[in-house]
C-alpha cells in the first residue's frame, strides 16, 4: 500500500510535506497522526468530570432506550437549519467550555495549536458569521453501541450546500479528531477508515444506480483504518469518503472533534464542529 498515514510530530510532518495541509487536499497522504498528542490520563480524568457534571450519559437507559450519540458542544449539521438556534446553542458550548477542563490542558485549545503549527502562515479561529457570532469550536461525541457511521463526505460548501453560513466560502474542508476512550472491541468497532476517494460530481453520477461501499470494491479503491489509543490526535481531508463502524460492547468511544476550511488565497482558517 503506497496510500499511508503519516506518524509523527508537526516538525517531521512539515519537512515531509511544506504544506500538510494541501498534502492532504491532493491525497499524498490520507492522514497525520500525533501519537500522546494529549496525556491519556487527563483523557479519563475528563471523561469523569463529564460524568459528574452530568454530560455524560447512556442513552440506552433513558427514554425510549434506542441507541443514540451524545454530543457536547454545538454540532453544525444539527442546528444550522435554524440559524437563531444554532448561534444560541453555539454560545452556550461557549460559556461551557470556558471552565469545563479547569485543572487539565485545554483539549480544544491544544487541538487548535496543533493545526496552527501545520498551517503557520495561517490564522486559525473559532468560525464566525460578519456580524461577529461565533459557532461552537469543538465538539466531543461519545457513541454507545451500534453507532457509528456508513460511507460519506463531510463539506459544508459541496454537501450541505449551506451557503448562506461563512463556512460554506472556502476550498477545502477537513477534519481533526483526538480519542478519548476506545471501545471494548478496539480494532473493530468505531475505528474510522479513510479511503482514497474525494467527492466529484462525476463520482455523484456514478453512484446514482449503486452504494459506496460496492463502488469502492468494484473499483478497489485505497483505504486505510486509523487506529487511535486515548490522547492521540489525527487530521484528514473530510472531503474524502470515510466511514466509522458502529461500536460493539459496553463500552462506549469518545472523541473530541472539529472541522476546519481553507483557502489558499485566505488568510484565516475557520474551525467549527
Amino acid at each position: 500500500m503506497t496510500w499511508t498515514p503519516i506518524e509523527a510530530d508537526v516538525d517531521e510532518i512539515a519537512t515531509r510535506h511544506p504544506n500538510p495541509l494541501m498534502a492532504l487536499a491532493r491525497g499524498e497522504t490520507p492522514a497525520f497522526i500525533l501519537r500522546g498528542a494529549y496525556d491519556p490520563a487527563h483523557c479519563a480524568a475528563l471523561m469523569e468530570r463529564f460524568r459528574q457534571r452530568e454530560l455524560l450519559y447512556d442513552p440506552r437507559q433513558m427514554g425510549d432506550g434506542k441507541p443514540k450519540r451524545v454530543d457536547i458542544g454545538t454540532s453544525f449539521g444539527s442546528h444550522r437549519a435554524d440559524r437563531g438556534k444554532f448561534h444560541s446553542h453555539s454560545a452556550q458550548t461557549l460559556e461551557l467550555f470556558s471552565s469545563l477542563f479547569d485543572g487539565f490542558v485545554d483539549p480544544v485549545k491544544m487541538v487548535y495549536d496543533t493545526l496552527a503549527a501545520l498551517a503557520p502562515d495561517k490564522k486559525v479561529m473559532t468560525a464566525r458569521e460578519k456580524d461577529g457570532r461565533e459557532y461552537g469550536p469543538a465538539i466531543f461525541r461519545i457513541y454507545h453501541e451500534d453507532l457509528g457511521h456508513g460511507p460519506h463526505y463531510d463539506s459544508v460548501r459541496k454537501r450541505s450546500k449551506s451557503f448562506d453560513y461563512e463556512v460554506a466560502h472556502f476550498d477545502h474542508q477537513f477534519a481533526a479528531v483526538l480519542c478519548l476512550q476506545n471501545s471494548d472491541d478496539v480494532g473493530r468497532s468505531g475505528e474510522p477508515t479513510l479511503y482514497n476517494c474525494p467527492w466529484t460530481p462525476q463520482l455523484q453520477e456514478s453512484l446514482a444506480d449503486t452504494t459506496f461501499a460496492d463502488y469502492a470494491q468494484a473499483h478497489d479503491t485505497e483505504r486505510v483504518q486509523i487506529h487511535l489509543e486515548p490522547g492521540d490526535l489525527y487530521f484528514f481531508f473530510s472531503e474524502n469518503y470515510h466511514e466509522v463502524p458502529a461500536v460493539s460492547g459496553d463500552r462506549a468511544r469518545a472523541v473530541l472533534a472539529i472541522f476546519f476550511a481553507m483557502s489558499e488565497n485566505r488568510e484565516e482558517i475557520y474551525v467549527w464542529s
